[in-house]
């Protein structure tokens, strides 16, 4: 049997599962292996799929990384845009679905959202949501996982969405699954290095929030570190 007979059987297969049971069944990796189904017609993304994770660290992580990170670990420009499409419309759908014009001003209504998205997870991530002059919402989305938090890399990924959505005001949170809902000294002082590094492009942090099961913290009511935010 020829290889490409081998593929095409392993890929109908696949194909099937997703049919009867959509992606409950599949692991992280089969879910890229999948993915990848439609950007690369005539390879085994399996062993690709398991490259890109043990790469970056985590299915996320694949598809926030960029078109020439993606291109380093042997993906085709197009495989690459394809993942890196993915990711696009994960984000707007998100954003689509919660938007409904709301505004900065719906802050118990933002609460719920973030309840919502992080709540239930086991592991950290972070959220972020911008908004424009006007205060009205432009993007809401996971931008982070675990092993990227609090990097050069996140405060890079902040500043790029800030200027590609032309956002004037962001709000952070994220998720604490494994403790409480109270700020650490290190969460303290990358929240200060954020404030610091965003109004450096002409956008303000407005609020740090921290989710640990059902409950939420707020930094900014929090009267001993409001001062950061002014």
């Amino acid at each position: 049997m020829s290889k490409k007979t081998l593929h095409n059987g392993h890929r109908a297969r696949m194909r099937e599962r997703y049919y009867s049971s959509e992606f409950l069944e599949f692991n992280n990796h089969e879910i890229l292996e999948f993915l990848l189904f439609f950007g690369i017609p005539r390879r085994d993304t399996n062993e690709i799929a398991h490259k890109l994770i043990n790469r970056f660290g985590s299915f996320s992580s694949v598809l926030e990384a960029t078109i020439d990170e993606l291109m380093e670990c042997g993906l085709s420009q197009s495989a690459a845009v394809w993942v890196q499409t993915v990711y696009g419309l994960t984000n707007k759908y998100i954003y689509d679905k919660n938007r409904d014009d709301k505004s900065i001003d719906c802050v118990e209504e933002l609460e719920n959202r973030l309840m919502d998205l992080l709540s239930g997870e086991t592991e950290e991530k972070v959220v972020l949501v911008m908004y424009n002059a006007k205060g009205m919402e432009l993007f809401m989305g996971i931008i982070s996982e675990e092993e990227n938090n609090w990097t050069d890399k996140l405060y890079s990924k902040l500043g790029e969405l800030s200027v590609r959505y032309h956002a004037t005001t962001m709000i952070i949170a994220h998720n604490n699954p494994n403790g409480v809902a109270a700020p650490t000294e290190n969460d303290i002082d990358n929240t200060m290095k954020i404030f610091n590094s965003l109004a450096k492009l002409g956008a303000r942090l407005n609020d740090h929030y921290i989710i640990a099961g059902n409950e939420l913290y707020s930094m900014v009511e929090d009267k001993n570190l409001r001062v950061i935010f002014s």
